[in-house]
């Protein structure tokens, strides 16, 4: 077996705590997360966003790209390692199996957006709980509109962002409502003890308080 080795912390903080986040998108988590790591991150967490090349992003190929960093690396007892998946085009079993295993690790954690993160972009912008029932239904199913080629979601992205693709858009922009989005989103979280959101809801706003170090909330 290969020796791990420490990972190389922020210099002067010894005790930083180690947040490292692998997603299910190549572009779009990775856009926000380093955006957040480079404006919002507390002084004492360190943040790792971990990139791929390739288009395996089930939540299987997530949790072996989150393993193969602590095969590497000696994980503290502080570290979080987080595993950034959707829910919309994933069985059951696939997520469940998933998240048997974060839960034999008390370093892992299982972060589901249902139906896809492009809710937790959302909630920085306006609150769904405000929505009608036809609409929430209509972010629900996040259907892709056959004529532009975009899910809802991104389609209401758009619209209030003014540009919007999954690999170019402006976090940084986002960042500022944050707070909102917080709260919005454990408002979606009606059991937050389920493994993942059953209906419309995200758990990134239990990553994005870790990595401000909002413990207490």
């Amino acid at each position: 077996m290969r020796q791990r080795r420490d990972f190389e912390r922020p210099e002067g903080v010894k005790s930083a705590r180690l947040i490292v986040i692998a997603a299910e998108g190549r572009d779009t988590e990775n856009i926000y997360f380093e955006s957040m790591k480079a404006s919002l991150c507390a002084s004492g967490v360190h943040v790792e966003v971990l990139h791929r090349d390739d288009n395996e992003s089930s939540p299987a190929n997530v949790l072996a790209q989150i393993k193969g960093f602590m095969e590497i690396y000696n994980i503290e007892e502080d570290d979080q390692l987080w595993v950034v998946v959707d829910r919309d085009r994933w069985t059951t079993k696939m997520l469940s199996s998933v998240a048997r295993d974060c839960m034999k690790n008390d370093n892992l954690y299982f972060c589901v957006s249902n139906p896809c993160f492009e809710l937790w972009l959302l909630l920085h912008l306006e609150d769904v709980l405000s929505y009608d029932a036809e609409k929430m239904a209509e972010l629900a199913a996040n259907k892709k509109d056959s004529k532009r080629g975009n899910t809802w979601l991104k389609s209401r992205l758009k619209i209030l962002m003014g540009h919007y693709h999954e690999s170019d858009y402006d976090a940084l922009a986002l960042l500022p409502t944050i707070n909102h989005a917080i709260d919005r989103a454990e408002q979606l979280d009606l059991r937050p003890v389920d493994r993942w959101p059953q209906s419309v809801g995200t758990r990134v706003y239990l990553l994005a308080r870790s990595i401000m170090d909002i413990r207490n909330s």
